[in-house]
């Protein structure tokens, strides 16, 4: 096992960051697929396809390089993340019931289009790191 400099609050922080952001057993990309999120893939204001299409807007930049893709994996948590503190705000500031239609309009979905595309990165990232494991002994 690795030993690691860093303070046990932050190797337990950082722990449970990754169980929450990991895909769980239960996750696939059919699931997502089943829920809606290539319906709302296709018209999301900040990259969707309609939105790069019409106007050119991309907000990650995927190079196809191991590096862009982990940059682009760990870019998919931090828009999870400020989903789900979204969440949480209109939880506290608003009627339950509004919160929760907000939620699964304009939080839940986004989520999980962010899951979806962290799915099918980690897949690729894992095989990336596979090859060169290969390719180096």
């Amino acid at each position: 096992m690795r030993q690691s400099n860093e303070p046990y609050p932050r190797r337990l922080l950082r722990h449970l960051v990754d169980m929450w952001f990991s895909p769980k057993r239960f996750e696939s990309e059919r699931l997502y697929e089943r829920l809606g999120v290539l319906f709302l893939k296709r018209y999301v204001p900040t990259g969707g396809d309609f939105f790069i299409r019409r106007y050119g807007i991309r907000i990650a930049q995927i190079r196809g390089s191991l590096e862009s893709l982990i940059r682009f994996e760990r870019y998919t948590r931090r828009l999870e993340g400020i989903h789900e503190i979204a969440f949480l705000g209109f939880l506290a500031l608003l009627d339950f019931g509004f919160a929760v239609v907000v939620y699964v309009v304009l939080i839940l979905s986004p989520a999980m289009l962010q899951r979806h595309n962290r799915l099918r990165v980690c897949a690729v990232i894992g095989r990336r790191r596979a090859g060169q494991t290969r390719g180096a002994s």
